[in-house]
Protein backbone atom coordinates (compact mmCIF):
# COMPACT_ATOMS: atom_id res chain seq x y z
CA UNK A 1 0.00 0.00 0.00
CA UNK A 2 1.04 3.60 -1.03
CA UNK A 3 0.51 5.32 2.30
CA UNK A 4 1.17 9.09 3.50
CA UNK A 5 2.20 10.14 6.54
CA UNK A 6 1.75 13.72 7.66
CA UNK A 7 4.53 15.07 10.55
CA UNK A 8 6.21 11.60 9.63
CA UNK A 9 9.73 13.13 10.43
CA UNK A 10 8.40 13.75 14.27
CA UNK A 11 9.30 12.32 17.10
CA UNK A 12 5.99 10.10 17.04
CA UNK A 13 5.61 9.71 13.35
CA UNK A 14 9.44 8.58 12.30
CA UNK A 15 8.70 5.55 14.48
CA UNK A 16 5.28 4.87 12.44
CA UNK A 17 7.52 5.13 9.75
CA UNK A 18 9.62 2.66 10.48
CA UNK A 19 6.69 0.26 11.00
CA UNK A 20 5.37 0.93 7.80
CA UNK A 21 8.59 0.32 5.94
CA UNK A 22 8.93 -2.85 7.78
CA UNK A 23 5.92 -4.27 6.82
CA UNK A 24 6.88 -3.65 2.81
CA UNK A 25 4.49 -0.77 2.51
CA UNK A 26 5.28 2.43 -0.22
CA UNK A 27 5.59 5.85 2.12
CA UNK A 28 5.58 9.46 1.64
CA UNK A 29 6.61 12.12 4.56
CA UNK A 30 4.79 14.92 4.42
CA UNK A 31 6.37 17.35 6.85
CA UNK A 32 8.43 20.54 6.85
CA UNK A 33 11.38 18.99 7.86
CA UNK A 34 13.30 16.24 6.19
CA UNK A 35 12.72 12.41 7.36
CA UNK A 36 15.72 10.24 8.67
CA UNK A 37 14.97 7.37 6.33
CA UNK A 38 16.41 7.71 3.02
CA UNK A 39 13.94 5.65 1.22
CA UNK A 40 10.67 7.37 1.40
CA UNK A 41 9.22 10.31 -0.76
CA UNK A 42 9.35 13.88 1.50
CA UNK A 43 7.11 16.36 0.51
CA UNK A 44 7.85 19.63 2.17
CA UNK A 45 4.82 21.20 2.79
CA UNK A 46 2.76 23.21 5.63
CA UNK A 47 -0.10 21.65 6.74
CA UNK A 48 -2.06 24.87 6.81
CA UNK A 49 -1.83 25.34 2.81
CA UNK A 50 -4.57 23.33 1.43
CA UNK A 51 -3.41 23.41 -2.18
CA UNK A 52 -0.19 22.17 -1.32
CA UNK A 53 -1.45 19.38 0.94
CA UNK A 54 -3.73 18.11 -2.52
CA UNK A 55 -0.83 18.11 -4.65
CA UNK A 56 1.12 15.84 -2.19
CA UNK A 57 -1.46 13.40 -1.27
CA UNK A 58 -2.00 12.86 -5.14
CA UNK A 59 -1.54 9.14 -6.03
CA UNK A 60 -1.49 7.44 -2.51
CA UNK A 61 -3.96 4.70 -1.17
CA UNK A 62 -3.92 5.94 2.53
CA UNK A 63 -3.24 8.45 4.65
CA UNK A 64 -1.92 8.70 8.72
CA UNK A 65 -2.38 12.29 10.05
CA UNK A 66 -0.40 12.88 12.61
CA UNK A 67 0.93 16.64 12.08
CA UNK A 68 -0.11 18.78 14.76
CA UNK A 69 1.14 20.54 17.77
CA UNK A 70 1.24 17.67 20.40
CA UNK A 71 -0.02 19.66 23.48
CA UNK A 72 -0.84 23.06 24.74
CA UNK A 73 1.75 23.90 26.86
CA UNK A 74 4.76 26.09 24.78
CA UNK A 75 2.48 27.79 21.82
CA UNK A 76 -0.52 30.15 22.02
CA UNK A 77 -3.73 28.68 22.51
CA UNK A 78 -4.56 30.37 18.97
CA UNK A 79 -2.13 28.47 17.55
CA UNK A 80 -2.65 24.94 18.54
CA UNK A 81 -6.32 25.34 17.63
CA UNK A 82 -5.39 26.77 14.41
CA UNK A 83 -2.56 24.12 13.56
CA UNK A 84 -4.45 20.92 14.66
CA UNK A 85 -7.75 22.02 13.66
CA UNK A 86 -7.36 23.60 10.25
CA UNK A 87 -4.62 21.01 9.34
CA UNK A 88 -6.61 18.37 9.90
CA UNK A 89 -9.18 20.00 7.80
CA UNK A 90 -6.99 20.33 5.01
CA UNK A 91 -5.79 16.44 5.00
CA UNK A 92 -9.34 15.33 5.02
CA UNK A 93 -10.62 17.52 2.25
CA UNK A 94 -7.45 16.78 0.25
CA UNK A 95 -8.35 13.06 0.66
CA UNK A 96 -11.89 13.57 -0.23
CA UNK A 97 -10.28 15.33 -3.79
CA UNK A 98 -7.93 12.65 -4.34
CA UNK A 99 -10.55 10.18 -4.12
CA UNK A 100 -8.24 8.60 -0.79
CA UNK A 101 -10.81 6.04 1.19
CA UNK A 102 -8.76 5.60 3.94
CA UNK A 103 -7.21 8.38 6.47
CA UNK A 104 -5.90 7.04 9.91
CA UNK A 105 -6.20 10.36 12.59
CA UNK A 106 -3.61 10.56 15.63
CA UNK A 107 -6.01 11.68 18.25
CA UNK A 108 -5.57 11.82 21.70
CA UNK A 109 -6.75 10.76 25.16
CA UNK A 110 -6.88 14.31 25.97
CA UNK A 111 -10.11 14.87 24.65
CA UNK A 112 -11.25 13.58 27.99
CA UNK A 113 -10.20 16.99 29.39
CA UNK A 114 -8.13 15.44 32.37
CA UNK A 115 -4.74 15.66 31.19
CA UNK A 116 -4.85 19.59 30.83
CA UNK A 117 -7.76 20.83 33.20
CA UNK A 118 -8.13 23.57 35.10
CA UNK A 119 -11.55 22.78 37.13
CA UNK A 120 -11.20 19.54 38.82
CA UNK A 121 -12.99 16.69 37.17
CA UNK A 122 -13.54 13.12 37.72
CA UNK A 123 -13.92 10.00 35.95
CA UNK A 124 -17.38 8.74 35.53
CA UNK A 125 -15.92 5.25 35.97
CA UNK A 126 -13.53 2.99 35.23
CA UNK A 127 -11.88 1.63 33.47
CA UNK A 128 -12.45 4.63 31.02
CA UNK A 129 -13.70 3.70 27.19
CA UNK A 130 -14.66 5.24 24.74
CA UNK A 131 -18.08 5.88 25.69
CA UNK A 132 -16.82 8.23 28.47
CA UNK A 133 -17.96 11.67 27.92
CA UNK A 134 -15.34 14.76 26.32
CA UNK A 135 -15.14 17.77 28.59
CA UNK A 136 -11.83 19.03 27.22
CA UNK A 137 -11.02 22.30 29.06
CA UNK A 138 -8.20 23.40 26.94
CA UNK A 139 -7.36 24.07 23.37
CA UNK A 140 -5.16 21.21 22.59
CA UNK A 141 -7.96 18.62 23.86
CA UNK A 142 -10.91 20.82 21.96
CA UNK A 143 -8.83 20.80 19.15
CA UNK A 144 -9.02 17.03 19.12
CA UNK A 145 -12.69 16.78 19.59
CA UNK A 146 -13.50 18.89 16.44
CA UNK A 147 -10.70 17.37 14.71
CA UNK A 148 -12.79 13.77 15.49
CA UNK A 149 -15.83 15.60 14.16
CA UNK A 150 -13.95 16.45 11.26
CA UNK A 151 -12.87 12.90 10.37
CA UNK A 152 -16.73 12.06 11.16
CA UNK A 153 -18.03 14.61 8.59
CA UNK A 154 -15.73 13.34 6.27
CA UNK A 155 -16.81 9.79 6.22
CA UNK A 156 -20.60 10.46 6.11
CA UNK A 157 -20.48 12.60 3.33
CA UNK A 158 -17.38 10.76 1.13
CA UNK A 159 -17.54 7.21 2.35
CA UNK A 160 -14.32 7.90 3.32
CA UNK A 161 -13.14 5.49 6.42
CA UNK A 162 -11.65 7.42 9.13
CA UNK A 163 -10.12 5.78 12.41
CA UNK A 164 -9.04 8.17 15.37
CA UNK A 165 -6.70 6.38 17.63
CA UNK A 166 -6.04 8.13 21.19
CA UNK A 167 -2.95 8.07 22.92
CA UNK A 168 -2.41 8.90 25.89
CA UNK A 169 1.16 10.24 27.02
CA UNK A 170 3.73 8.58 24.30
CA UNK A 171 6.85 7.31 25.62
CA UNK A 172 9.68 7.14 23.73
CA UNK A 173 12.67 5.57 24.21
CA UNK A 174 14.90 8.49 23.29
CA UNK A 175 18.11 8.85 26.65
CA UNK A 176 17.02 12.13 27.38
CA UNK A 177 13.24 11.39 27.76
CA UNK A 178 14.42 8.43 29.85
CA UNK A 179 15.80 10.62 32.38
CA UNK A 180 12.72 12.23 32.84
CA UNK A 181 10.56 9.32 33.07
CA UNK A 182 12.39 7.98 36.15
CA UNK A 183 12.08 11.26 37.19
CA UNK A 184 8.17 11.12 37.18
CA UNK A 185 7.74 7.55 38.68
CA UNK A 186 9.02 8.98 41.62
CA UNK A 187 7.02 12.38 41.57
CA UNK A 188 3.89 10.40 40.76
CA UNK A 189 1.93 12.58 42.34
CA UNK A 190 2.24 15.45 40.51
CA UNK A 191 0.66 13.86 37.35
CA UNK A 192 -2.61 12.60 38.73
CA UNK A 193 -4.29 14.74 35.57
CA UNK A 194 -2.68 12.42 33.34
CA UNK A 195 -4.51 9.68 35.25
CA UNK A 196 -0.90 7.64 35.36
CA UNK A 197 -2.02 6.46 31.81
CA UNK A 198 1.20 6.16 28.62
CA UNK A 199 1.68 3.87 26.02
CA UNK A 200 5.09 2.54 23.75
CA UNK A 201 6.05 4.48 20.49
CA UNK A 202 6.59 1.07 19.77
CA UNK A 203 3.01 -0.20 20.50
CA UNK A 204 1.81 3.49 18.68
CA UNK A 205 3.53 2.56 15.71
CA UNK A 206 1.91 -0.72 15.32
CA UNK A 207 -1.50 0.44 16.25
CA UNK A 208 -0.98 2.68 12.96
CA UNK A 209 -0.32 0.09 10.91
CA UNK A 210 -3.16 -2.49 12.23
CA UNK A 211 -5.91 0.70 11.39
CA UNK A 212 -4.22 1.52 8.11
CA UNK A 213 -4.10 -2.38 7.17
CA UNK A 214 -7.84 -3.24 8.53
CA UNK A 215 -10.92 -3.06 6.92
CA UNK A 216 -13.53 -2.66 9.86
CA UNK A 217 -16.51 -2.34 7.78
CA UNK A 218 -17.34 0.79 9.39
CA UNK A 219 -16.83 4.20 7.98
CA UNK A 220 -15.87 5.88 11.51
CA UNK A 221 -14.35 4.48 14.62
CA UNK A 222 -12.53 5.35 17.67
CA UNK A 223 -10.16 3.60 19.73
CA UNK A 224 -7.89 4.40 22.82
CA UNK A 225 -4.74 2.86 22.29
CA UNK A 226 -2.88 2.33 25.93
CA UNK A 227 -0.42 0.12 27.61
CA UNK A 228 -1.51 -2.53 29.87
CA UNK A 229 -0.39 -0.80 32.93
CA UNK A 230 -0.37 2.63 34.60
CA UNK A 231 3.29 3.54 34.72
CA UNK A 232 4.02 3.78 38.51
CA UNK A 233 3.74 0.21 38.89
CA UNK A 234 1.59 0.68 41.68
CA UNK A 235 -2.32 -0.81 42.21
CA UNK A 236 -4.42 1.93 40.47
CA UNK A 237 -7.53 1.78 42.54
CA UNK A 238 -5.03 2.85 45.42
CA UNK A 239 -3.74 5.68 43.16
CA UNK A 240 -7.48 7.25 42.12
CA UNK A 241 -8.96 6.10 45.82
CA UNK A 242 -5.82 8.82 46.73
CA UNK A 243 -6.56 11.24 44.12
CA UNK A 244 -9.68 10.74 43.14
CA UNK A 245 -11.80 9.74 45.95
CA UNK A 246 -15.44 10.64 44.38
CA UNK A 247 -14.87 7.47 42.09
CA UNK A 248 -17.83 4.38 43.02
CA UNK A 249 -18.10 2.55 39.79
CA UNK A 250 -15.21 0.47 38.93
CA UNK A 251 -15.39 -3.02 36.53
CA UNK A 252 -15.28 -6.20 38.51
CA UNK A 253 -12.33 -6.81 36.55
CA UNK A 254 -10.19 -4.28 36.84
CA UNK A 255 -7.22 -5.08 39.62
CA UNK A 256 -3.78 -4.88 40.18
CA UNK A 257 -1.52 -1.67 38.51
CA UNK A 258 -4.00 -2.45 35.31
CA UNK A 259 -4.26 1.11 33.16
CA UNK A 260 -7.05 3.51 33.92
CA UNK A 261 -8.39 4.06 30.18
CA UNK A 262 -8.84 0.69 28.24
CA UNK A 263 -7.87 -0.28 25.18
CA UNK A 264 -10.08 -3.36 25.14
CA UNK A 265 -11.79 -2.16 22.00
CA UNK A 266 -8.76 -1.94 19.60
CA UNK A 267 -7.91 -5.22 21.12
CA UNK A 268 -11.13 -6.20 19.99
CA UNK A 269 -11.73 -5.06 16.63
CA UNK A 270 -8.08 -3.81 15.43
CA UNK A 271 -6.61 -7.14 16.75
CA UNK A 272 -4.05 -4.55 18.86
CA UNK A 273 -1.96 -5.89 21.41
CA UNK A 274 0.56 -3.77 23.92
CA UNK A 275 3.94 -5.91 23.82
CA UNK A 276 6.00 -2.96 25.69
CA UNK A 277 5.64 -1.54 28.96
CA UNK A 278 7.58 1.12 31.24
CA UNK A 279 9.98 -1.57 32.41
CA UNK A 280 11.62 -1.71 28.59
CA UNK A 281 12.30 2.01 29.21
CA UNK A 282 13.59 2.80 32.29
CA UNK A 283 15.96 -0.81 32.99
Amino acid sequence: MKILITGGSGMVGKYIVDELLLHDHEVGVLDLVPPKQTNVTFHHVDILILENVETAMKGYDAVIHTAGIPHPLNDPAERVFNVNVNGTFNVLESAARNGIKKVVFTSSESTLGFAFMSNRMTPEYIPIDERHPMRPQDPYGLSKVICEQICRTYSAKYGIQTICLREPWIWVPEPEQIVFYKKLVNEYGDWYKNLWTYVHVYDVAVAHRLAIECDLGSPHEIFFITAKENWTGKNSKELLAQFYLEIKSFADNFSGASAIISHEKAKRMLGYEPNYSVRDLLT
